[in-house]
């Protein structure tokens, strides 16, 4: 069970903060029989620092030296987790890198991409998201999450 099927009103229509989601990561973690680690805390700290979308190697980069040295492998490994417990949300581009963004006290939203450089647009759609709603009330169908991508290309 992932931590937003928990807090998933909240999670999905409020801000909730930074200290709550590390206790709510912990009880995840030992949901799961896994460990609780100093360098999975570093991760955590560092993904919740960021306010961009960003690859892993990036993040591994940054956390293969100095004092707070995180493996490789534990920064893929903590991702993977946190996507899992909700906290971080996984988007693939058009060459199918992973990129990712944390998610946790932010509202819905939908991203757009632009293939010719890259860029990642956030934008909320309070209309679209209703209407994703409606559909899966309609089907009898219980939502999880919904995510929207546009690919393109930005005007010059």
């Amino acid at each position: 069970m992932s931590i937003d099927e928990g807090v998933s009103k909240k999670h999905l229509n409020e801000d909730r903060s930074v200290e709550e989601a590390w206790p709510d990561f912990v009880s995840f973690l030992k949901a799961k029989d896994s460990r609780i680690t100093q360098a999975r805390r570093i991760v955590f700290e560092h993904v919740f620092a960021r306010h961009d979308h960003f690859r892993a190697d990036d993040l591994a980069g940054e956390l293969a030296s100095g004092p707070n040295h995180v493996s490789r492998g534990t920064v893929y490994r903590t991702l993977d987790l946190m996507t899992e417990a909700g906290l971080v949300q996984k988007i693939r581009d058009q060459d199918v890198h992973a990129h990712y963004e944390h998610i946790y006290g932010h509202g819905r939203h939908h991203h757009l991409i632009c293939e010719k450089t890259g860029r990642f647009i956030e934008f909320a759609s309070p209309e679209i998201s209703a209407e994703i709603d409606r559909i899966c009330k309609k089907h009898g169908f219980k939502q999880r999450l919904h995510r929207i991508v546009v690919f393109g290309e930005l005007e010059e």
